[in-house]
């Protein structure tokens, strides 16, 4: 959906605004040179995000901002802007514009770029064109004004509708955009100097890895052999595994009969040590029993031997025996109890010396049987250690190569071999580096299918309606934007024609892409068309075939009745009739102050007063 321009106006401090209204389908501005005109166009190219700043002049000193209200569907937008430059401030009437009550509903601010938000609302969001045949960029709102605003001097230009320099690649690709509804996002990029560069950076190092590369491998080797030697290599460790591993099941089973029968020989001579132990003990113990009996013989033998003797007085003194001992020792009775606690004492050592001997007898039993299974236990592991002995001798006898000799040759064959496949890799990258930097360039040719023939149709009619009945075909040249009228380039023809022909054709793109559902901005604004045809004295205007009257006649006479679709503002210095004029309800500058609207800004001196806010633009709803 395209938008319709609604007014355009300046203001300033104290001044009346200098204002003029659009219809919604076509407006004439008509009046003499230095009345406002071309500075219309400038506003409104200032307005649609042109950049740069604008020409002052006598009658526009003390304005300082300009407005331009614009229709999109529904909603109404206006763009202020300060007319010595800087950024747009863009606001946007979000639902219906009149509620129920008669009211404007208020504005509000749009946060979007004023570019953006054009190409938003032209379709053309998230359209890719070539910016170059390097880089692709989304479309800007310079495409939508460079092929909607038509500008005096670039009518007449004999310059390429593109343009020059910076951006004509830009202008092509929008062009095609407009005309096609297709993008360039299928197109495929040429490598830009920057990848170009990058490419001729990456081409140098591959060849200098290539080169460290060739240096380190010999020269009298290839990969077919180095990848047999390395299998070869492979196989022999794999052999030398092998052995291992079987080596290693042999010896994991002797070293773990070797374990058992090492913790058995430890359990059996501790057995051992324990049981003689014990026998030594049990042996000293039978000696005490037999020390303890002959002891006990001996007193029972001298107690025996003072029972047999007679009572005999002291020889010195001749004292009796009694006077000198207990008279109840002297009593047959006391010796004689004595000797049976002797008797039961050595009784009592016999049966304890019988009741040894078994235990005595067991751990003897005990020192033999664990004696016999230390001897065949040593013997047991004696053999098995002698078996691991032998294993390890044979597996070091079986091997004839040395285990690190193989693993170096492995990894001197395998890094071999790596730097053979790397090599080779190096040289596809740079064959492919190689041909992306001689990157063959060719035309690009859009496939714009019929959309050319429908806009020359458009074209040649208006032409016809024009005046320029003698045109029996218009073509669009898709590769220089512009048209082939009869066979003949446009830019070969007179100043006078190349305007008029070039309107047409921007009209004609207009109303084929707003048909055809096609990106555009939906507005043509023409500063002068009709100028330079009638310009009788420019030596550049040699085939005017058709009176000036009549192609002017006929171009008003098309201007009041187009309908659209899209929206035409034309400014022009040419007579238009007075009927016509009433049927345009064109707008008049007299360039006189006495009669009519003398030019675009108001007359001065100051006859208002200075504003208390910026017009909303309300003032104009009537006229939308």
């Amino acid at each position: 959906m395209a938008i319709t321009l609604k007014h355009l106006s300046v203001h300033g401090p104290g001044l009346l605004p200098a204002a003029v209204p659009f219809d919604g389908h076509r407006t004439l501005i008509r009046g003499p040179s230095d009345t406002g005109k071309s500075h219309i166009w400038d506003c409104i190219w200032f307005l649609l995000g042109g950049t740069g700043t604008l020409e002052q002049f006598p009658e526009s000193q003390g304005y300082d901002s300009l407005e331009l209200a614009f229709l999109h569907g529904e909603h109404e937008y206006i763009v202020r802007k300060a007319m010595a430059g800087g950024a747009a401030r863009v606001l946007v009437r979000l639902d219906e514009i009149w509620v129920a009550d008669g009211a404007p509903n208020p504005f509000e601010d749009v946060a979007q770029d004023l570019g953006e938000l054009l190409v938003k609302l032209s379709g053309a969001a998230g359209k890719r064109v070539l910016r170059t045949r390097s880089e692709k960029g989304a479309i800007t709102g310079d495409d939508l004004r460079h092929w909607a605003l038509l500008s005096q001097p670039g009518m007449i230009s004999r310059d390429a509708t593109k343009g020059k320099g910076h951006g004509s690649d830009k202008r092509v690709s929008s062009y095609s955009l407009f005309l096609s509804g297709l993008d360039d996002s299928a197109v495929e990029l040429y490598k830009s100097t920057s990848e170009k560069n990058q490419a001729k950076g990456r081409l140098a190092a591959a060849e200098s890895e290539l080169a460290r590369l060739e240096g380190v491998i010999p020269a009298d080797a290839n990969r077919e052999s180095t990848v047999a030697a390395l299998a070869r290599v492979d196989e022999r460790l794999d052999m030398f595994a092998t052995q291992l591993q079987a080596r290693s099941s042999v010896l994991k089973e002797l070293r773990w009969q070797i374990a058992v029968e090492g913790a058995a020989l430890t359990t059996a001579s501790m057995q051992l040590a324990s049981a003689t132990s014990m026998r030594e003990r049990f042996t000293l113990l039978d000696l005490k029993y037999s020390s303890d009996l002959a002891r006990l013989g001996a007193t029972d033998e001298g107690i025996a031997f003072f029972q047999a003797l007679e009572g005999t007085p002291c020889p010195l003194c001749g004292t009796p025996v009694e006077q000198h001992v207990d008279p109840g020792n002297l009593k047959p009775r006391a010796p004689t109890q004595y000797r049976h606690a002797i008797a039961a004492e050595a009784q009592k050592i016999r049966e304890l010396r019988r009741g040894l001997q078994p235990s005595l007898a067991q751990k003897q039993a005990r020192i033999v049987t664990a004696t016999a299974d230390v001897q065949r236990l040593t013997s047991s592991l004696k053999v098995l250690e002698e078996q691991e002995t032998s294993v390890l001798r044979a597996a070091g006898q079986e091997f004839d190569a040395d285990p690190r000799e193989l693993a170096e040759s492995h990894t001197r064959l395998s890094s071999l071999i790596d730097a053979f496949d790397e090599s080779i890799r190096l040289k596809g990258e740079i064959a492919r580096l190689e041909l992306e930097m001689k990157q063959k360039r060719t035309a690009l040719i859009r496939n714009v299918g019929s959309h050319g023939d429908e806009v020359g149709a458009i074209a040649r009619q208006m032409l016809n309606d024009w005046g320029f009945t003698s045109i029996q075909s218009v073509h669009v040249d898709a590769v220089a934007c512009d048209l082939l009228i009869d066979g003949r380039r446009r830019l070969s023809y007179g100043a006078g024609k190349r305007g008029l022909f070039l309107s047409a054709m921007t009209i004609a793109l207009m109303q084929h892409a707003l048909k055809e559902g096609h990106p555009h901005l939906g507005v043509v604004v023409l500063d002068s068309p009709l100028k330079a045809y009638a310009q009788k004295e420019s030596a550049d205007n040699t085939d005017r075939d058709i009176p000036t009257a009549t192609v002017n006649a006929s171009f008003y006479g098309w201007l009041s009745r187009f309908k659209g679709p899209g929206q035409i503002i034309v400014l022009e210095n040419e007579v238009v009739n007075p009927a016509t004029a009433r049927a345009l309800d064109a707008v008049e500058f007299t360039d006189d102050y006495t009669r009519g609207r003398q030019g675009f800004y108001p007359p001065r001196p100051v006859i208002a007063s200075p504003p208390a806010a910026a017009s909303d633009g309300t003032q104009f709803d009537d006229l939308a």
